[in-house]
């Protein structure tokens, strides 16, 4: 297995392209590399590369890094099953944890979600930061696609619009009856999709339990104990993950 940071992301399409100014920085500056030398490409899509670089200039502060891919490495299985994490905007740098354990884990995308108990709110200047977490555990993990990420204004909205065929809908609550077994069960009966949807620091309204009710959740219990929202939301994605690429 190659060590993350010696993985580089591209976002060009076609064999020739310019690096990100982030990825150009730390090929030039902090791994030293020069024009002629090979280097390992990720695209975000699942395949790695062995490319080459071509032409290093520098203006100013910005490194203009032009790099060809020149074969593919290695290419990611799909997935047997798609998970999807229903994340709520914790205070802090606990959202951050989430998508970066998460990335890891395997999980599919990430709903991040503000609902009545929410008190922080995703900008746009951290948003961009979370998908710098995700691209970073991507590189470190070994894994080869980025999770699909998107903001939720509206708990209760973003369930009304979640698929209703052929997916596995879980929420993590004191209340659940359900165990993990009772739950794979449900996976071999065919579904290929599961959402996993955990509360924020206050818990999700009774209304939004309803709502989440209502819209084919199952409750599973994670502990006997009270659990912090990131703690929750960590284990529920832990527990899932191993499902995703094991035929059951």
């Amino acid at each position: 297995m190659l060590k993350g940071g010696n993985r580089f992301f591209f976002d060009f399409s076609g064999k020739k392209g310019l690096l990100p100014q982030d990825e150009a920085h730390h090929l030039i500056r902090v791994y030293r590399k020069k024009e002629g030398e090979a280097v390992i490409l990720i695209n975000g899509k699942g395949k790695e590369f062995l490319g080459e670089i071509l032409r290093v200039k520098e203006k100013g502060r910005k490194i203009f890094v032009e790099v060809e891919l020149l074969q593919i490495l290695r290419e990611e299985k799909s997935p047997f099953i798609k998970c999807f994490a229903l994340v709520p905007a914790l205070k802090g740098d606990k959202t951050d944890f989430l998508i970066e354990k998460g990335t890891e884990l395997g999980i599919t995308g990430f709903i991040i979600y503000h609902s009545t108990f929410t008190i922080p709110k995703i900008t746009s200047q951290k948003i961009l930061r979370l998908r710098e977490k995700a691209l970073s555990a991507l590189k470190q993990s070994g894994r080869l696609t980025l999770p699909e990420m998107e903001i939720s204004e509206n708990l209760k909205e973003t369930l009304q619009k979640l698929p209703h065929l052929n997916c596995l809908k879980i929420l993590a609550s004191t209340e659940g009856k359900l165990t993990l077994e009772e739950v794979i069960k449900e996976i071999k009966s065919g579904f290929r999709k599961i959402f996993l949807l955990s509360g924020p620091e206050g818990g999700l309204s009774s209304e939004e339990r309803e709502e989440a009710l209502k819209k084919g959740f199952l409750e599973i219990s994670l502990s006997p104990h009270i659990l912090r929202a990131e703690t929750a939301s960590f284990a529920l994605m832990s527990l899932f993950a191993p499902l995703i690429y094991k035929k059951i």
